[in-house]
């Protein structure tokens, strides 16, 4: 008698268990996530870059990285650290031209550009180089506008080179993470002191 009890009380226990768990599991619906939260998780769920990732030559891992580790975009990468646009480089949703060394070796305008009092002049030569709307590294020929606010405009030449006003594309873009680079030999916008 005892026996048929205790698997009684048992049977008892385990169902109000289970009941319980099945009203604590049922839960009203939540409402979906907003932009920011979505993007806010992103962030967080990126993954860490390897020292081989940041520090080879040409870094795909930002356009700032692609320039900071380049051999070949030394003169540059100065000019791009000095001006106020360090920080759009560094974020995703541009395009970055990036003018060889040898560009600023055969023209010597460009010195003093990073001198403190000249510092309109340099923000505005890095942000005629820094392009809004490219998406990927294909059909790059169209209007767009740089980082002043100007028109500009990449097209292809009577010799068949893509050009983006006074620089010549290397046929070389290269997609990083958070945006494109595109090597250029030339300035895409002369330098303006005025």
């Amino acid at each position: 008698m005892r026996i048929p009890l205790f698997f009684s009380i048992l049977i008892l226990l385990l169902a109000s268990c289970s009941s319980s768990t099945e009203s604590e599991t049922i839960s009203p619906a939540k409402p979906g996530k907003t932009k920011p939260e979505l993007e806010a998780k992103a962030k967080l769920s990126r993954r860490a870059y390897t020292a081989e990732e940041l520090n080879r030559p040409y870094s795909t891992v930002s356009p700032w990285r692609y320039i900071y580790t380049s051999p070949e975009a030394q003169y540059f990468k100065k000019m791009v650290t000095v001006s106020s646009h360090s920080r759009v480089v560094h974020s995703a949703g541009h395009a970055v031209l990036v003018p060889r060394d040898e560009t600023f070796k055969g023209n010597k305008t460009w010195k003093g550009i990073m001198e403190k009092e000249n510092l309109a002049v340099l923000d505005r030569f890095v942000g005629a180089h820094i392009i809004k709307g490219i998406e990927g590294p294909k059909e790059l020929e169209g209007v767009y506008e740089d980082l002043n606010g100007n028109t500009i405009v990449i097209e292809t030449a009577e010799d068949g080179e893509q050009v983006c006003g006074g620089a010549r594309l290397l046929g070389q873009v290269v997609e990083t993470d958070n945006g494109v680079v595109i090597p250029v030999m030339g300035m895409v916008e002369d330098i303006r002191w005025d």
